[in-house]
Protein backbone atom coordinates (compact mmCIF):
# COMPACT_ATOMS: atom_id res chain seq x y z
CA UNK A 1 0.00 0.00 0.00
CA UNK A 2 1.14 3.62 -1.06
CA UNK A 3 2.09 6.31 1.78
CA UNK A 4 -1.11 8.13 0.23
CA UNK A 5 -3.51 5.51 0.71
CA UNK A 6 -2.78 4.47 3.65
CA UNK A 7 -3.67 8.19 4.64
CA UNK A 8 -6.57 7.93 2.38
CA UNK A 9 -7.88 4.81 3.95
CA UNK A 10 -7.21 6.03 7.62
CA UNK A 11 -9.13 9.00 6.58
CA UNK A 12 -11.97 7.51 5.62
CA UNK A 13 -12.05 4.78 8.27
CA UNK A 14 -12.55 7.10 10.47
CA UNK A 15 -14.08 10.32 9.34
CA UNK A 16 -16.09 9.49 7.06
CA UNK A 17 -20.05 8.36 7.08
CA UNK A 18 -20.53 7.61 3.68
CA UNK A 19 -19.70 4.87 1.01
CA UNK A 20 -18.34 5.17 -2.54
CA UNK A 21 -20.83 6.87 -4.33
CA UNK A 22 -19.86 7.80 -7.90
CA UNK A 23 -19.69 4.47 -10.05
CA UNK A 24 -18.00 5.71 -13.11
CA UNK A 25 -14.26 4.49 -13.03
CA UNK A 26 -12.00 7.34 -12.95
CA UNK A 27 -9.53 8.94 -15.41
CA UNK A 28 -5.90 7.36 -14.34
CA UNK A 29 -4.95 10.99 -15.67
CA UNK A 30 -7.08 12.85 -13.71
CA UNK A 31 -5.09 15.95 -11.37
CA UNK A 32 -7.82 17.73 -10.18
CA UNK A 33 -11.33 17.72 -9.11
CA UNK A 34 -13.78 20.34 -8.17
CA UNK A 35 -16.48 20.11 -5.80
CA UNK A 36 -19.76 21.58 -6.32
CA UNK A 37 -22.49 21.84 -3.74
CA UNK A 38 -26.10 22.40 -5.03
CA UNK A 39 -29.03 23.60 -3.12
CA UNK A 40 -31.64 24.88 -5.02
CA UNK A 41 -29.42 26.47 -7.31
CA UNK A 42 -31.43 27.86 -10.27
CA UNK A 43 -28.20 28.98 -12.16
CA UNK A 44 -26.26 25.88 -11.47
CA UNK A 45 -26.09 25.37 -15.67
CA UNK A 46 -24.30 28.99 -15.59
CA UNK A 47 -21.68 27.41 -13.38
CA UNK A 48 -21.13 24.59 -15.55
CA UNK A 49 -20.96 26.22 -18.91
CA UNK A 50 -18.55 28.78 -17.12
CA UNK A 51 -16.11 25.85 -16.50
CA UNK A 52 -17.05 24.56 -20.06
CA UNK A 53 -16.03 27.73 -21.32
CA UNK A 54 -12.79 27.51 -19.71
CA UNK A 55 -9.39 26.93 -21.66
CA UNK A 56 -9.08 23.10 -21.28
CA UNK A 57 -7.02 21.38 -18.66
CA UNK A 58 -3.79 19.11 -20.02
CA UNK A 59 -5.05 16.71 -18.04
CA UNK A 60 -8.25 14.65 -17.33
CA UNK A 61 -10.36 17.42 -14.11
CA UNK A 62 -13.54 15.64 -12.54
CA UNK A 63 -16.33 17.81 -11.52
CA UNK A 64 -18.57 16.73 -8.42
CA UNK A 65 -21.78 18.30 -8.17
CA UNK A 66 -23.71 17.79 -4.59
CA UNK A 67 -27.48 17.89 -5.01
CA UNK A 68 -28.63 18.30 -1.56
CA UNK A 69 -31.24 19.05 0.52
CA UNK A 70 -32.79 17.40 4.01
CA UNK A 71 -34.89 14.69 4.19
CA UNK A 72 -37.84 16.60 5.14
CA UNK A 73 -37.00 19.53 1.78
CA UNK A 74 -39.60 17.63 -0.24
CA UNK A 75 -40.21 20.34 -2.48
CA UNK A 76 -36.19 20.74 -2.64
CA UNK A 77 -35.99 17.17 -3.64
CA UNK A 78 -37.66 17.09 -6.27
CA UNK A 79 -36.56 20.15 -7.88
CA UNK A 80 -33.35 18.73 -7.46
CA UNK A 81 -34.78 15.46 -9.42
CA UNK A 82 -35.81 17.31 -12.09
CA UNK A 83 -32.34 19.45 -12.30
CA UNK A 84 -30.47 16.47 -12.44
CA UNK A 85 -32.34 15.05 -15.45
CA UNK A 86 -32.14 17.50 -17.47
CA UNK A 87 -28.39 18.63 -16.66
CA UNK A 88 -27.15 15.04 -17.32
CA UNK A 89 -27.99 15.03 -20.53
CA UNK A 90 -25.83 17.87 -21.18
CA UNK A 91 -22.98 17.39 -18.99
CA UNK A 92 -21.44 14.14 -19.02
CA UNK A 93 -17.24 13.99 -20.57
CA UNK A 94 -16.31 17.20 -22.95
CA UNK A 95 -12.33 16.31 -23.81
CA UNK A 96 -10.28 16.49 -20.66
CA UNK A 97 -13.67 17.79 -18.13
CA UNK A 98 -15.98 14.90 -16.60
CA UNK A 99 -19.28 15.90 -14.56
CA UNK A 100 -20.51 13.72 -12.09
CA UNK A 101 -23.58 14.39 -9.94
CA UNK A 102 -24.45 12.79 -6.60
CA UNK A 103 -27.86 13.47 -5.37
CA UNK A 104 -28.41 13.72 -1.56
CA UNK A 105 -31.73 13.94 -0.72
CA UNK A 106 -31.80 12.40 2.72
CA UNK A 107 -29.18 14.20 4.86
CA UNK A 108 -30.32 14.82 8.27
CA UNK A 109 -32.11 17.50 9.28
CA UNK A 110 -29.67 18.61 11.92
CA UNK A 111 -26.64 19.01 9.73
CA UNK A 112 -27.74 19.43 6.10
CA UNK A 113 -26.33 21.83 4.69
CA UNK A 114 -23.26 23.56 3.09
CA UNK A 115 -20.79 21.71 5.28
CA UNK A 116 -21.80 18.26 5.05
CA UNK A 117 -22.46 18.49 1.16
CA UNK A 118 -18.80 19.76 0.95
CA UNK A 119 -17.63 17.11 2.71
CA UNK A 120 -20.00 14.37 0.75
CA UNK A 121 -18.09 15.32 -2.47
CA UNK A 122 -14.85 16.21 -0.93
CA UNK A 123 -15.03 12.62 0.81
CA UNK A 124 -16.05 11.20 -2.57
CA UNK A 125 -13.11 12.79 -4.55
CA UNK A 126 -10.78 11.47 -1.71
CA UNK A 127 -12.24 8.04 -3.01
CA UNK A 128 -11.77 9.15 -6.46
CA UNK A 129 -7.89 9.42 -6.00
CA UNK A 130 -7.50 6.93 -4.01
CA UNK A 131 -8.54 4.38 -7.14
CA UNK A 132 -5.57 5.90 -8.92
CA UNK A 133 -3.17 6.51 -6.16
CA UNK A 134 -2.76 10.25 -6.27
CA UNK A 135 -2.21 13.15 -4.16
CA UNK A 136 -4.77 15.01 -6.38
CA UNK A 137 -6.11 18.71 -5.61
CA UNK A 138 -10.08 19.04 -4.37
CA UNK A 139 -11.10 22.78 -5.53
CA UNK A 140 -14.05 24.18 -3.85
CA UNK A 141 -17.25 26.21 -6.00
CA UNK A 142 -20.32 27.30 -5.14
CA UNK A 143 -23.54 26.38 -7.82
CA UNK A 144 -23.85 30.46 -8.47
CA UNK A 145 -20.35 31.29 -9.30
CA UNK A 146 -19.15 31.70 -12.79
CA UNK A 147 -14.70 31.40 -13.24
CA UNK A 148 -12.49 33.33 -15.67
CA UNK A 149 -11.11 31.62 -18.83
CA UNK A 150 -7.77 30.43 -17.09
CA UNK A 151 -9.83 28.95 -14.44
CA UNK A 152 -8.58 25.23 -15.01
CA UNK A 153 -5.20 25.55 -16.11
CA UNK A 154 -3.88 28.15 -13.63
CA UNK A 155 -5.38 25.21 -11.09
CA UNK A 156 -3.76 22.42 -12.69
CA UNK A 157 0.12 24.17 -12.60
CA UNK A 158 -0.17 23.13 -9.02
CA UNK A 159 -2.35 19.84 -9.31
CA UNK A 160 0.68 18.56 -11.55
CA UNK A 161 2.92 19.11 -8.78
CA UNK A 162 1.58 18.21 -5.50
CA UNK A 163 4.62 19.41 -3.53
CA UNK A 164 4.40 22.61 -4.54
CA UNK A 165 1.78 23.58 -2.30
CA UNK A 166 -0.59 22.59 0.27
CA UNK A 167 -3.56 24.80 0.55
CA UNK A 168 -4.59 27.49 -2.34
CA UNK A 169 -6.77 30.17 -1.80
CA UNK A 170 -8.06 31.78 -5.69
CA UNK A 171 -9.01 35.54 -5.99
CA UNK A 172 -12.22 36.56 -5.96
CA UNK A 173 -14.49 38.96 -7.29
CA UNK A 174 -18.56 39.65 -6.83
CA UNK A 175 -20.05 40.18 -10.32
CA UNK A 176 -20.48 43.73 -9.61
CA UNK A 177 -21.29 44.83 -13.65
CA UNK A 178 -23.82 42.32 -14.11
CA UNK A 179 -26.01 42.77 -11.13
CA UNK A 180 -28.83 45.36 -12.34
CA UNK A 181 -30.50 45.54 -8.73
CA UNK A 182 -28.42 49.21 -7.35
CA UNK A 183 -29.38 48.22 -3.70
CA UNK A 184 -28.02 44.59 -4.13
CA UNK A 185 -25.17 46.23 -6.29
CA UNK A 186 -24.20 48.92 -3.13
CA UNK A 187 -24.79 45.62 -0.94
CA UNK A 188 -21.93 43.89 -2.43
CA UNK A 189 -19.62 46.30 -2.72
CA UNK A 190 -19.88 46.99 1.29
CA UNK A 191 -19.56 42.88 2.04
CA UNK A 192 -16.72 42.61 0.22
CA UNK A 193 -14.71 45.94 1.16
CA UNK A 194 -15.27 44.38 4.69
CA UNK A 195 -13.81 40.93 3.57
CA UNK A 196 -10.44 42.58 2.05
CA UNK A 197 -10.60 45.07 5.03
CA UNK A 198 -10.89 42.05 7.41
CA UNK A 199 -7.62 40.50 5.12
CA UNK A 200 -5.46 43.59 5.13
CA UNK A 201 -5.80 44.17 9.03
CA UNK A 202 -4.86 40.95 9.40
CA UNK A 203 -1.83 41.63 7.37
CA UNK A 204 -1.10 44.79 9.01
CA UNK A 205 -1.09 43.22 12.84
CA UNK A 206 1.21 40.40 11.49
CA UNK A 207 -0.57 37.53 11.87
CA UNK A 208 0.49 34.24 10.20
CA UNK A 209 -2.19 33.38 8.51
CA UNK A 210 -4.17 36.55 6.75
CA UNK A 211 -5.71 34.90 3.87
CA UNK A 212 -9.38 34.95 2.71
CA UNK A 213 -11.16 32.25 3.51
CA UNK A 214 -14.39 31.81 1.04
CA UNK A 215 -15.97 28.46 0.54
CA UNK A 216 -16.11 28.86 -3.36
CA UNK A 217 -12.38 30.02 -3.62
CA UNK A 218 -10.51 27.20 -1.50
CA UNK A 219 -8.57 23.97 -2.97
CA UNK A 220 -6.60 21.57 -0.79
CA UNK A 221 -4.43 18.64 -1.52
CA UNK A 222 -6.20 15.50 -0.86
CA UNK A 223 -3.43 14.22 1.80
CA UNK A 224 -3.85 17.89 3.56
CA UNK A 225 -7.09 16.93 3.35
CA UNK A 226 -7.07 13.79 5.24
CA UNK A 227 -4.37 14.62 7.63
CA UNK A 228 -6.90 17.93 8.58
CA UNK A 229 -10.01 15.24 9.55
CA UNK A 230 -11.57 16.65 6.31
CA UNK A 231 -14.31 19.13 6.04
CA UNK A 232 -16.91 19.56 9.07
CA UNK A 233 -20.64 19.52 8.69
CA UNK A 234 -21.24 22.63 9.77
CA UNK A 235 -24.27 24.74 8.00
CA UNK A 236 -22.10 27.82 7.79
CA UNK A 237 -18.70 29.14 8.15
CA UNK A 238 -17.26 25.86 7.57
CA UNK A 239 -15.24 27.47 5.42
CA UNK A 240 -13.49 29.25 7.91
CA UNK A 241 -12.94 26.23 10.38
CA UNK A 242 -12.11 24.23 7.54
CA UNK A 243 -9.21 26.48 6.48
CA UNK A 244 -7.95 27.49 10.02
CA UNK A 245 -7.35 23.86 10.61
CA UNK A 246 -5.38 23.22 7.19
CA UNK A 247 -3.50 26.34 7.22
CA UNK A 248 -1.26 25.18 9.75
CA UNK A 249 0.25 22.64 7.88
CA UNK A 250 1.90 25.38 5.79
CA UNK A 251 2.67 25.97 2.17
CA UNK A 252 -0.48 28.16 1.46
CA UNK A 253 -0.50 29.45 -1.82
CA UNK A 254 -2.78 32.73 -3.15
CA UNK A 255 -3.62 32.18 -6.43
CA UNK A 256 -4.67 35.32 -8.41
CA UNK A 257 -4.42 34.24 -11.83
CA UNK A 258 -7.55 31.80 -11.41
CA UNK A 259 -10.69 33.81 -10.73
CA UNK A 260 -14.17 32.78 -8.73
CA UNK A 261 -16.90 35.29 -9.61
CA UNK A 262 -19.54 34.55 -6.55
CA UNK A 263 -23.04 36.08 -6.66
CA UNK A 264 -24.49 39.24 -5.12
CA UNK A 265 -28.03 37.16 -4.23
CA UNK A 266 -29.71 37.18 -1.01
CA UNK A 267 -30.07 34.10 1.16
CA UNK A 268 -31.42 33.81 4.46
CA UNK A 269 -30.27 29.92 5.09
CA UNK A 270 -27.16 30.58 6.99
CA UNK A 271 -27.33 33.17 10.00
CA UNK A 272 -23.87 34.83 8.02
CA UNK A 273 -21.94 35.48 4.60
CA UNK A 274 -22.59 36.99 1.66
CA UNK A 275 -26.33 35.92 1.15
CA UNK A 276 -27.00 36.82 4.65
CA UNK A 277 -25.26 40.10 4.55
CA UNK A 278 -27.37 40.75 1.34
CA UNK A 279 -30.35 40.46 3.08
CA UNK A 280 -29.26 41.84 6.11
CA UNK A 281 -28.21 45.39 4.29
CA UNK A 282 -31.69 45.44 2.66
CA UNK A 283 -33.89 45.19 5.96
CA UNK A 284 -31.70 47.21 7.45
CA UNK A 285 -31.41 50.06 4.16
CA UNK A 286 -28.34 51.78 6.03
CA UNK A 287 -26.34 53.99 3.64
CA UNK A 288 -23.26 52.53 5.26
CA UNK A 289 -21.97 49.04 6.58
CA UNK A 290 -20.01 48.90 10.05
CA UNK A 291 -17.44 46.83 10.81
CA UNK A 292 -14.68 45.93 13.26
CA UNK A 293 -12.76 49.24 14.72
CA UNK A 294 -9.27 49.38 13.49
CA UNK A 295 -7.92 49.97 17.11
CA UNK A 296 -8.35 46.57 17.42
CA UNK A 297 -6.05 45.30 15.05
CA UNK A 298 -3.94 48.23 15.94
CA UNK A 299 -3.65 46.32 19.81
CA UNK A 300 -3.29 43.18 17.91
CA UNK A 301 -0.10 44.21 16.11
CA UNK A 302 1.48 45.24 19.34
CA UNK A 303 0.61 41.65 20.98
CA UNK A 304 1.98 39.84 17.87
CA UNK A 305 5.59 42.08 18.14
CA UNK A 306 6.01 40.95 21.61
CA UNK A 307 9.09 38.56 21.54
CA UNK A 308 7.24 35.90 24.08
CA UNK A 309 10.33 33.78 23.51
CA UNK A 310 12.77 35.52 25.15
CA UNK A 311 10.89 38.03 27.07
CA UNK A 312 9.19 36.88 30.51
CA UNK A 313 4.84 37.70 29.60
CA UNK A 314 4.53 41.46 30.87
CA UNK A 315 0.87 42.04 30.43
CA UNK A 316 1.45 46.03 31.54
CA UNK A 317 2.64 46.01 27.90
CA UNK A 318 -0.50 46.09 26.09
CA UNK A 319 -3.93 47.52 26.06
CA UNK A 320 -6.47 47.22 28.55
CA UNK A 321 -8.67 44.95 25.82
CA UNK A 322 -5.36 42.44 24.97
CA UNK A 323 -4.41 42.53 28.59
CA UNK A 324 -7.87 41.88 30.04
CA UNK A 325 -8.28 38.96 27.24
CA UNK A 326 -5.16 37.32 27.84
CA UNK A 327 -5.71 37.32 31.56
CA UNK A 328 -8.91 35.61 30.54
CA UNK A 329 -7.27 32.65 28.43
CA UNK A 330 -4.16 32.10 30.54
CA UNK A 331 -1.67 33.36 28.42
CA UNK A 332 1.01 32.94 30.91
CA UNK A 333 0.95 29.60 31.31
CA UNK A 334 0.47 28.77 27.39
CA UNK A 335 3.19 30.33 27.02
CA UNK A 336 5.38 28.46 29.06
CA UNK A 337 4.17 25.44 27.80
CA UNK A 338 4.94 26.76 24.52
CA UNK A 339 8.38 27.08 25.62
CA UNK A 340 9.15 23.70 27.22
CA UNK A 341 8.09 22.02 23.80
CA UNK A 342 10.47 24.70 21.90
CA UNK A 343 14.01 25.06 21.27
CA UNK A 344 14.17 27.88 19.01
CA UNK A 345 11.90 30.77 18.44
CA UNK A 346 11.01 30.09 14.41
CA UNK A 347 9.29 26.89 16.79
CA UNK A 348 7.41 29.18 19.22
CA UNK A 349 5.92 31.27 16.66
CA UNK A 350 4.60 28.50 14.75
CA UNK A 351 2.88 27.09 17.73
CA UNK A 352 2.06 30.47 19.65
CA UNK A 353 -0.24 31.04 16.40
CA UNK A 354 -1.37 27.05 16.64
CA UNK A 355 -3.07 28.86 19.72
CA UNK A 356 -3.67 32.35 18.82
CA UNK A 357 -5.00 31.20 15.70
CA UNK A 358 -7.68 32.51 13.20
CA UNK A 359 -10.63 31.70 15.52
CA UNK A 360 -8.33 32.91 18.73
CA UNK A 361 -8.33 36.16 16.79
CA UNK A 362 -11.71 36.52 15.59
CA UNK A 363 -13.22 35.83 19.66
CA UNK A 364 -10.34 38.59 20.35
CA UNK A 365 -11.77 40.93 18.07
CA UNK A 366 -15.51 40.02 19.35
CA UNK A 367 -14.54 40.78 22.80
CA UNK A 368 -12.80 44.10 22.20
CA UNK A 369 -16.05 45.49 19.79
CA UNK A 370 -18.45 44.20 22.97
CA UNK A 371 -16.46 45.92 25.87
CA UNK A 372 -14.11 48.52 24.37
CA UNK A 373 -14.76 49.28 20.74
CA UNK A 374 -18.11 49.58 19.11
CA UNK A 375 -18.31 48.88 15.69
CA UNK A 376 -17.81 51.84 13.37
CA UNK A 377 -17.98 52.53 8.95
CA UNK A 378 -16.45 49.85 6.72
CA UNK A 379 -15.23 52.44 4.87
CA UNK A 380 -13.77 54.87 7.65
CA UNK A 381 -11.60 51.98 8.85
CA UNK A 382 -10.30 51.28 5.90
CA UNK A 383 -8.91 54.89 5.50
CA UNK A 384 -7.87 54.65 8.82
CA UNK A 385 -6.09 51.41 7.93
CA UNK A 386 -4.50 53.00 4.95
CA UNK A 387 -3.41 55.70 6.67
CA UNK A 388 -1.46 53.99 9.16
CA UNK A 389 0.34 52.65 5.94
CA UNK A 390 1.44 55.15 4.79
CA UNK A 391 -0.57 55.35 1.94
CA UNK A 392 -2.56 58.88 1.57
CA UNK A 393 -4.65 57.59 -1.75
CA UNK A 394 -8.33 59.35 -0.92
CA UNK A 395 -11.94 58.00 -2.12
CA UNK A 396 -15.22 59.38 -2.58
CA UNK A 397 -16.91 56.34 -3.98
CA UNK A 398 -16.65 52.88 -2.37
CA UNK A 399 -16.40 51.04 -5.92
CA UNK A 400 -13.28 52.99 -6.32
CA UNK A 401 -11.79 51.85 -3.31
CA UNK A 402 -13.16 48.01 -3.59
CA UNK A 403 -11.33 47.38 -6.86
CA UNK A 404 -7.96 49.44 -5.14
CA UNK A 405 -7.78 47.09 -2.62
CA UNK A 406 -8.39 44.15 -4.76
CA UNK A 407 -5.70 45.27 -6.85
CA UNK A 408 -3.19 46.09 -3.82
CA UNK A 409 -4.20 42.47 -2.30
CA UNK A 410 -3.29 40.69 -5.58
CA UNK A 411 -0.14 42.66 -6.05
CA UNK A 412 0.92 42.06 -1.84
CA UNK A 413 0.00 38.28 -2.64
CA UNK A 414 1.87 38.06 -5.81
CA UNK A 415 4.92 39.62 -4.43
CA UNK A 416 4.94 37.38 -1.10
Amino acid sequence: MSNFNSITQTYLNKFSNTTKLINETINKACKQIIIIPSYCEPELEKTLNSLLDCTPPTFSTEIIIVLNCSAEDKETAIFHQKQKSKLEKSFTVNGNLAFRFIYADDLPPKHAGVGLARKIGMDEAIRRFEEIEYDGLLVCLDGDCTVNKNYLVELEKFAITPESYNTICLHFEHDLENEKDEILKKGIIYYELFLRYYKEALAYCKFLYAYHTIGSSMAVKASIYCKAGGMNKRKAGEDFYFLNKVFHYGKVVELNTAIVYPSARISTRVPFGTGRAQQNFIEKKDASFETYAFLSFEDLKTLFAFNFYEEDVDLNSFSQPVKQFLLENNVEDKVIEIKKNTTSKQQFQKRFFDWFDAFMLLKFVHFARDNYYANKAVGSEIMALLKRQQNSTQFVIEKDLLIYLRKIQIKLSNFN
